[in-house]
């Protein structure tokens, strides 16, 4: 038996946009729609940016400058913070977000 799946970003079960995805071993490439809606991407400068941000071009999120999580776990977004950094699960593993990006928390 499946344990259903929380969304807090859309607050349901089950959400079909940020239900987990296969791991990758590299980067989605091309344009948004290959990268998880709930994924979390990790610039050299430690914000984190979403699926969609107008600040990066899809293209170019690969490691060294960026790492990311595709599968955060639920409340991860909102949990950013210099006291409770999210590391890099792929690309650059050293990358670790403290802050938002504004324009994507917005968008929360």
């Amino acid at each position: 038996m499946s344990t259903m799946q929380y969304c807090e970003r859309h607050e349901m079960h089950n959400c079909a946009d940020c239900a987990p995805r296969e791991p990758r071993g590299s980067a989605p490439i091309g344009d948004w729609g290959a990268w998880p809606v709930a994924a979390i991407i990790v610039h050299a400068s430690g914000k984190a940016h979403l699926p969609g941000c107008t600040h990066i071009v899809p293209a170019d999120i690969r490691a060294p400058r960026y790492g990311w999580v595709l599968t955060p776990t639920p409340g991860a977004w909102r949990r950013l913070a210099p006291s409770s950094p999210l590391r890099a699960t792929q690309g650059n593993l050293d990358r670790a977000a403290v802050s938002r990006c504004e324009s994507c928390d917005a968008t929360q």
